[in-house]
């Protein structure tokens, strides 16, 4: 189970951050202004998709950088073509002389994504942030991201320069029926989330579970249950949710293409919708959306909820119109 929001006010820069509930983590799409996220969500980020790196969807990199320096956590970013370069001219920009002395290594995995291969290099904080060579041209079929519990997919769009849409879809959605649970006096805690990851990995049904019951002085006491009948008394599986992400590109047929398989039957969709339709012909110059199409992408995407976000400077005071806009062309 997630929950998503913007960063930031929709005129300011884009964003999007992901809190993945069950695994006490979080995503980001995007990474500009992210002075609004207080450091304690900052340090729960693992995985940060950027869609290019013009300076209002990385000038945050900076700042995540100095909140987690020190930390001895690994942060994985994706990127389009020369994003790598992006990020090593970045940790370039600094005098790392005494980081060697640092206790934690604070480490970035960083993937830059092509059409057809994907290039990863890795940075570690006690070496300087020296760029690692992990792979060169490695296959990529569009999944950036693919783990026991969720997948992230990625299709490259023309902003003028490559830019990323992204997609989030979880494999499941476990819920634990409390009663059950009441039911067989077991308790709550972290052994749920165990059990969860068991289930996620699709291990086989005669996986023992460990279970507190009794805690002494010393030592807890633990009995074990089949996972098997576990899933069948206090699990109800859903189908897991899904989330897209749309910033900074131009409206053509073959991005609307793209954006309308990159996130069919998506819970939410986010999007941008920087101008009026009125002014669709600035939009095209600026190889941007118009809110119209934005809430038109959504309808045929089959998208159930729509946000829109990424409203040009130049509509201060129009916000209702461009949302507006957007919902009419996303409700007929």
């Amino acid at each position: 189970m997630f929950t998503a929001h913007l960063i930031n006010d929709p005129f300011d820069d884009p964003g999007v951050y992901i809190d993945l509930r069950h695994r006490r983590e979080a995503l980001l799409f995007d990474l500009g202004d992210i002075h609004n996220l207080p450091a304690r969500k900052i340090l729960k980020i693992r995985s940060i998709f950027v869609s290019h790196t013009h300076i209002d969807h990385f000038i945050g990199f900076d700042h995540f950088l100095r909140i987690c320096l020190g930390r001895d956590q690994h942060v994985s970013l994706f990127g389009p073509p020369g994003f790598i370069a992006h990020v090593g001219s970045k940790l370039g920009a600094y005098t790392w002389n005494l980081v060697k002395n640092y206790t934690n290594d604070f480490v970035l995995h960083v993937t830059e994504l092509h059409k057809r291969h994907k290039v990863i290099q890795r940075y570690h904080c006690q070496t300087a942030f020296t760029p690692e060579t992990i792979s060169e041209k490695e296959y990529y079929a569009g999944t950036a991201l693919d783990r026991d519990d969720l997948t992230v997919n990625a299709a490259i769009l023309d902003h003028g320069t490559p830019s990323l849409a992204y997609s989030l879809e979880e494999k499941q959605h476990i819920n634990i029926m409390k009663n059950a649970l009441n039911d067989l006096m077991l308790p709550v805690g972290p052994w749920l989330g165990e059990l969860k990851k068991s289930i996620f990995r699709g291990d086989p049904d005669q996986t023992p579970i460990k279970i507190p019951r009794v805690k002494t002085n010393e030592k807890p006491f633990f009995t074990t249950l089949p996972l098997g009948m576990l899933k069948e008394r206090i699990i109800k599986i859903t189908p897991g949710m899904k989330l897209s992400y749309v910033a900074d590109v131009i409206y053509s047929e073959d991005n609307a293409a793209k954006i309308i398989e990159l996130a069919k039957s998506s819970d939410v969709m986010f999007i941008e919708a920087p101008f009026l339709h009125r002014d669709a012909e600035r939009a095209q110059k600026k190889y941007h959306l118009t809110a119209r199409q934005a809430g038109e992408l959504a309808r045929q995407a089959g998208a159930k909820h729509l946000v829109v976000f990424h409203f040009s400077p130049k509509y201060r005071g129009q916000e209702l119109q461009l949302r507006e806009e957007a919902m009419t062309a996303f409700n007929e």
